[in-house]
Parts: C-alpha cells; structure tokens; sequence
C-alpha cells in the first residue's frame, strides 16, 4: 500500500497521467497487516537509523537510502494525514492510539483513494512477463494486466490463511531472481525439558537467553521470555530465533541457557547461594527475582525441593548458583514458517539496488518488504523496513514510468 501511494504522489509531482493499479489477492487490503502485534500492530520504533540498520544486522547497511526517502517520522505524520495519531511505548515500540491494526489497514485505504489508486480485489498473480519494455501480469481468472513497470511487495510465506504464500518468490525466480532458503523467523523455540509445561504461560522479565552451538555463542538476547508448552517464548527468545532456526535446519545440536540475573556475575551469585546455605533460604532468594511458580519447580529440578533448613554441600550450592545464570535448555526445534511472524530468507540482496528497490535483473521492476533477504528482532523494525522499501520502490517506479515515452499503468 505504501509503494502505490508513494508512486501515485509521485506521478502527480511529475504531472504525469498514467495510474496506479494495486493487485489485491484477497476480498480486503491488509489482512496480514491487520494482525500484526497481536492486532495492534507495531508499526515502527522511535531509535535511530543507525540503530535500526544495527537490527538488521550485517545486510542493514542495504537500508540507509530507503531509510533516508521514508522512516519513522514520515510514518507518523502519514498516518496523522490520515487522522490516526501514534504512541510510543516501551522499548521505542510504536503503535495506533487506538490500540487496533484494523485502523492502521482504514488509515491507509483511505489515503489510496484520496491519491486515486485503484484496487483489484481477489486478484491473484500467476504469470509476470516482460517484452519490449511493457508487462503483462496474468491474473487468475482474471486475464492480464498491461503495464510500464511492476512494484512487487507480495510478503512472505509465514501466515498463509492471509494471502501470504509465498506467491511471489516463484514470480522473481521465474523472471531470473534467486530465493535464499527460507526459514521461520521471530518464532518460540521447543525445549526437551518436560517440566517446562508445569510453567506454560509463565513470564521472566529482563533475563538474558544464549544460544550455542558447541563451544559456538550462535546469539544472545536480554528481555521478556514466556514459557509455553512445548518450551520458551517471548520477545528475546523470538529474537535469539533468527539465529537459532538457520542452525537447526542444519541439523546442528542447540542448547540455550537462561540467565536468570543478567545483572550479578557468577562469583555474585554464588556469594548469595552460599549465604543462604539451605534449601528454605534458596527459596526465599530466588522467589525475589523469580515468579514463586518458577522458583518451586527450579528447586525440584535442583533435587532440594523439601530439604528444608539442613545445610547443603557446596557442590549442590555451586550447581545451584551455576544453574541460575544459566538455565540450561535442549532447543528441539522452532515453531514452523506457516506461524512465524516473518519470513528468513528472500531475494538476494546483490539482484537489487538499495537506492531504488529497482531489479538489477529486469527493468522496470521493483521489490520491495518481506520479499527481500532482510530480517531483523522485534521491536517494529521489520515493518519499518517493509514500509521504506516499499515507499522507495514506489517513487522509482514511478520515476521510471514518468521518463518513459508512453503513458502507462504502474
């Protein structure tokens, strides 16, 4: 949506007549975006741009000019053009004041019908071709579309129920592109440990999760973690994902440690084990920084679950301090694409180029959000990036089509 109305700005900026056709697969704009953030929809995060490309990790730098046409500010004041004003909560995390993703999909249909985009519902793609600097797009049953130039921005594969298949990285591959294997990302990690689900549904606040592989650190994460049935959750370990699903699909062994205070070093802790001596006084302890619920269990799996006030030997005092700052997990698997908050893996980033979004494979098309090989941690980042590509593919293709000699259909 962002990339027609970038390009139908654009086209009136050049005062030029050709229009701007949204190809729309389901009955309604928006779904995958209508529930996003749990259906709040985190749209973006107040931090800087160096410090979303940091993100992103090593590929981010391929997002300092989209970062530059269009970031977080020119998103708030876009949605406020549209009467929907923004938030900012925790973590730099923003949101709609109202609290729905549902009007973050209004807010936004209703700016393509000022700018005059036309949309084609239940219009899905089967066939993109290009001849003699023209496109023809086949529509299932629906016939063709003719065209100057072409915006994909079809998302992901994560989420399939709402439209989001995968349809368009057949489309790129088809026309010479080159897919990066794609994988879950930002999902919980299953654990083999059973006594987790005793504790499904609790949450541990401002602890740290690690990743290994071997004597390998794959990642580390600080913040909410949430254990769930078939093992851990929440924003950190959604994070630690990123690094963990590639090494899983390796078929390489993970084993994840939860540092239940990040804060204190080891000799720290351990200071404070021995102190309380007993299992009573551990109790006590631990149930200061953890949920009573957590510090019972721990103490079963510590084997000093009812031993009282007898004094315990350093070595179970040692392992229980150990223990604390490293909760250790066999990491089974990672919930499946299908349910992933986004998509790992995509275009190549050397077919494209970062200061237009243009195809370095086909003129005259442009790529843009989750269909890139760009990922980054929660936080809005994501869908920050997918709204800056897509603005910048939208004003270059418009660009594009302005400099040809017919008027045309984007």
């Amino acid at each position: 949506m962002l990339a027609a109305l970038s390009a139908a700005k654009c086209l009136k900026a050049f005062d030029h007549d050709g229009s701007v056709l949204v190809l729309e697969r389901n009955r309604v704009l928006g779904r995958k975006l209508a529930i996003t953030g749990k259906g709040r929809a985190n749209l973006t995060n107040a931090r800087s741009v160096d410090e979303f490309v940091q993100a992103f990790g090593p590929s981010g730098r391929f997002l300092y000019p989209s970062f530059e046409s269009f970031f977080s500010d020119d998103l708030v004041a876009l949605f406020a053009e549209a009467g929907l004003q923004l938030k900012t909560e925790r973590g730099g995390r923003v949101f709609p004041v109202t609290d729905k993703a549902q009007d973050v999909v209004q807010a936004l249909g209703l700016l393509l019908v000022r700018e005059g985009v036309s949309v084609l519902y239940s219009a899905r793609v089967k066939s993109i071709n290009a001849r003699s600097g023209d496109w023809t797009i086949g529509l299932e049953s629906r016939g063709f579309v003719h065209c100057r130039a072409v915006v994909m921005a079809t998302g992901g594969k994560s989420y399939p129920g709402t439209g989001s298949t995968g349809d368009g990285y057949g489309l790129l591959e088809h026309l010479g592109h080159h897919p990066c294997r794609l994988l879950p990302g930002l999902v919980p990690l299953h654990c083999a440990e059973k006594w987790l689900s005793e504790l499904a549904g609790t949450s541990l606040e401002g602890v740290a999760v690690e990743a290994w592989v071997g004597p390998h650190l794959l990642d580390r994460r600080q913040g909410e973690v949430m254990i769930t049935d078939r093992g851990i959750g929440g924003p950190a370990v959604l994070s630690l994902s990123l690094a963990v699903a590639p090494a899983l699909a390796d078929g390489q062994t993970v084993i994840l440690y939860i540092d239940l205070r990040p804060g204190r070093t080891s000799d720290q802790e351990l200071h404070e084990i021995e102190a309380c001596g007993n299992a009573d006084e551990i109790l006590v302890h631990v149930s200061r920084f953890l949920p009573k619920r957590m510090a019972l269990e721990l103490m079963r799996v510590w084997g000093i679950e009812g031993k009282g006030r007898i004094p315990l030997p350093q070595k179970t005092l040692a392992a229980v301090a150990r223990s604390v700052k490293g909760v250790k997990l066999r990491c089974t698997g990672a919930e499946p694409l299908a349910s992933a908050v986004i998509t790992q893996g995509g275009i190549s980033l050397r077919e494209v180029d970062p200061r237009s979004m243009g195809s370095k494979l086909a003129p005259g098309l442009f790529i843009a959000g989750e269909l890139l090989d760009l990922q980054a941690i929660t936080g809005g980042y994501n869908l920050q990036a997918a709204f800056s590509t897509g603005f910048l593919a939208g004003r270059c293709a418009a660009e594009y089509v302005a400099k040809s000699a017919n008027d045309s259909k984007l």
